[in-house]
């Protein structure tokens, strides 16, 4: 194996605080007794809290266990408390001093303290500044600008990861969106609500707490009451006497929201909340505001932060926590400093990227774009279009019409004949409609199918797919007749549409040089879905080349209870007879991309998930088995302090920032304009083929080319790519 790597040292920034810690404190674990014994976790805290002075005036307790950033005195420290009834014997215990891996969970639980001294809110893992909210006055929404903060331990050292972030708040409550419900939706209205409420996360500002509503409790209201500390009591009577506010409406449903008990986690214990609609407000972007383009370009205004942006946002952040005294003590009690340190890092740039067509060889520039060549050169490998049917309605004749035209033309230069397709003209826009038509001509013979609808229809859409992807299985073409009928641009439109219909019958638009020699290279995404939580599905993708164009595929359901798993070993071992079969011979080596892989899985997926595969091979093929994560927080700049910049396609980050106790590095593949562009952060938990990092950060940038959706990168390797769009048809 020959791998020429030619990269150059580049000057990088990063949206990373450097923490540093005091050497004469540390954490410092105590378990704590309390005699004769102490059941309320409300009283173990407060008889703590008596000697709070005693223990330096700051700590951490959970009832049982304490931190605290000094080293008592004695091994067995004891207070004794004084009660009504009896006094209370308090004895701590000095267990051990912990080492700074132990020590991140801590960490981030301070820089929460610390948000919530800046009066930040929380939402999720994220916090939110509701003090200056960007105003949308038509829509009647607020976005409010925040941070998400991560501390971990990486190889420069202990860090503070702080990104910017944004959150959508409706500015009308929850009540005048059930009043506007009701007024479109008097017969369904209760179904109608459900749909839309329930699900989302609600603000309540008389506290700038959130919570996720469960239920619409339309047979209660206000005037119901509930069991409080200081007895039964409404609604109405709650909110006068804790929040000053009186109830305008007393007729209203109450929402409901259950949250799950910490102090009593093990016993799944719920606490249920019932609020009041018309003092809730919906965050988050609905449906209905995802599909109003003008509207997402309003916000994406706000939310669509340029990296000087992310640098100002970052020195602020800085600033902010150092000029409040009260978030600087809290840090500064525990033995932290926060200090600027995103100038000092050093990345690499890897070569220009040749792009190798059927008879020529491209240069993908240093932004890794080359459309004007995908339609100008003939394919690397075309299949010719022979046995074809074309489905659309008697009204869009034209668009059909001017399908084929300019099919003729543009199909000689790409190097593909096509013939003329069986033409099915319905009277009907109606989904059964196309249904039927599809039953009665799909046969074994057909290449491919195409269905030119009148307008966009997300039914109609899944309608035509399900037939032709699990009924009667063949590749399928939808066009939307509304493109067609753009004269201006009709040429080009039907140049990736034949592109895009030469993919899906197996042909190969373009390829790159991958020196490797018997290598199979796979593709794993999973996902689970959250409104059914019993099944799962993943997608599983395989090489069966040399030139890694051809790709074997194949996708799992399974059942709640089921080891996804289990299944992608299955898949794998179809995928090894399969490339036995047309290569007659096994792979020598195996490189899986596993995308849908979070931190908190990386530990299982390799004690158990890498195992499975390695059990398949039998030591006779090596596995190096890579997580894929798109996911994060991490940010790339370019340029100097003043003048921040995406940096270009290639870049290689490998040090600092990566983890300090694992094998991964960060890409960007892909050319952002608007906005900061999100690195890929890859993570190798098995290197069975002892490849070198430069030949392993190299394979992952020249997979980002091979998705043929896109004359460019895309920001994950085309296997993974592949493996989440099958995933979406399914």
């Amino acid at each position: 194996l020959i791998f020429v790597f030619l990269g150059s040292t580049i000057s990088l920034s990063c949206n990373y605080l450097a923490i540093t810690t005091d050497k004469t404190k540390g954490v410092f674990q105590y378990e704590v007794r309390f005699f004769p014994n102490v059941d309320s976790l409300h009283l173990r805290m407060k008889y703590l809290n008596d000697h709070k002075e005693k223990l330096g005036g700051c700590k951490t307790f959970d009832g049982t266990t304490l931190y605290l950033p000094i080293l008592l005195e004695n091994q067995m420290t004891v207070f004794v408390s004084k009660t009504e009834c009896e006094d209370v014997e308090i004895r701590i215990l000095f267990k051990k001093k912990e080492e700074l891996k132990n020590c991140i969970h801590l960490y981030n639980i301070l820089f929460d303290r610390v948000m919530k001294t800046l009066n930040y809110v929380r939402f999720n893992r994220k916090q939110f500044d509701p003090s200056r909210p960007k105003i949308i006055p038509l829509a009647k929404l607020e976005v409010w600008p925040g941070y998400v903060t991560a501390v971990d331990e990486y190889e420069g050292g202990l860090m503070l990861c702080c990104d910017v972030s944004h959150r959508i708040l409706c500015q009308k409550t929850v009540l005048d969106m059930l009043v506007d419900i009701y007024q479109q939706n008097v017969d369904n209205f209760q179904e109608c609500a459900r749909k839309s409420i329930i699900g989302n996360i609600v603000l309540t500002r008389y506290n700038n707490r959130t919570y996720k509503i469960n239920e619409i409790c339309f047979d209660q209201t206000p005037c119901a009451t509930f069991q409080s500390k200081s007895g039964a009591t409404s609604y109405l009577d709650y909110y006068k006497k804790y929040h000053n506010i009186n109830i305008k409406d007393i007729n209203q449903p109450l929402l409901l929201s259950i949250k799950k008990s910490r102090i009593n986690s093990d016993e799944n214990e719920n606490i249920q909340f019932g609020l009041i609609p018309e003092l809730c407000y919906l965050t988050g972007l609905r449906d209905d505001i995802r599909s109003d383009n003008k509207l997402m370009r309003e916000i994406a205004t706000f939310t669509r932060v340029s990296p000087n942006q992310r640098q100002m946002a970052l020195d602020k952040f800085f600033d902010n926590v150092y000029k409040t005294p009260a978030a600087r003590e809290i840090l500064e009690s525990w033995g932290l400093l926060l200090t600027k340190n995103y100038n000092r890092l050093k990345g690499r740039q890897l070569d220009i990227e040749q792009i190798y067509f059927s008879k020529q060889m491209v240069s993908a520039g240093k932004n890794a774009e080359f459309s004007k060549y995908a339609v100008n050169n003939e394919m690397f490998h075309a299949v010719h279009i022979q046995k074809w049917i074309l489905i659309h309605l008697r009204n869009d004749l034209k668009a059909a019409n001017n399908l084929l035209d300019n099919m003729k033309q543009c199909c000689k230069s790409l190097g593909i004949n096509v013939s003329k397709p069986t033409m099915i003209s319905l009277d009907h826009d109606r989904i059964d409609a196309y249904i039927q038509a599809l039953r009665r001509n799909i046969d074994l013979n057909l290449q491919i199918v195409v269905c030119i609808c009148h307008n966009s229809r997300e039914d109609r859409y899944s309608a035509i797919k399900k037939i032709c992807c699990s009924e009667l299985p063949i590749p399928s073409q939808v066009i939307n007749a509304k493109t067609l009928l753009n004269e201006t641009k009709n040429r080009s439109i039907v140049q990736k549409i034949v592109l895009q219909m030469n993919c899906k019958i197996g042909g190969s638009l373009w390829t790159v040089k991958i020196p490797f020699k018997n290598v199979m290279i796979c593709g794993i995404d999973s996902y689970h879905d959250p409104s059914n939580q019993r099944s799962s599905v993943a997608a599983f993708v395989a090489s069966m080349n040399s030139s890694y164009t051809q790709w074997y595929s194949k996708a799992i359901v399974q059942t709640k209870g089921e080891e996804i798993v289990n299944g992608l070993t299955a898949c794998f071992e179809d995928a090894l007879k399969i490339y036995e079969k047309r290569n007659g011979y096994l792979p020598e080596s195996v490189v899986i991309y596993r995308d849908g892989i979070g931190d908190g899985q990386l530990n299982i997926c390799s004690k158990y998930e890498i195992p499975q595969f390695e059990s398949v091979c039998r030591d006779q093929i090596k596995i190096t088995f890579i997580v894929v994560q798109k996911r994060i927080n991490t940010r790339l700049f370019s340029g100097s302090d003043n003048h921040c910049e995406n940096p270009l396609p290639g870049t290689i980050v490998d040090n600092h920032i990566t983890r300090a106790k694992m094998y991964d590095f960060f890409l960007v593949s892909q050319l952002v304009r608007q906005g900061t562009v999100t690195p890929t952060h890859f993570v190798v938990l098995r290197d069975g083929t002892n490849y070198e990092p430069d030949i392993i950060q190299k394979l992952s940038y020249k997979l980002c080319f091979l998705y043929y959706n896109w004359p460019g990168t895309v920001r994950i390797p085309a296997c993974c790519m592949v493996s989440n769009l099958f995933i979406i048809l399914i």
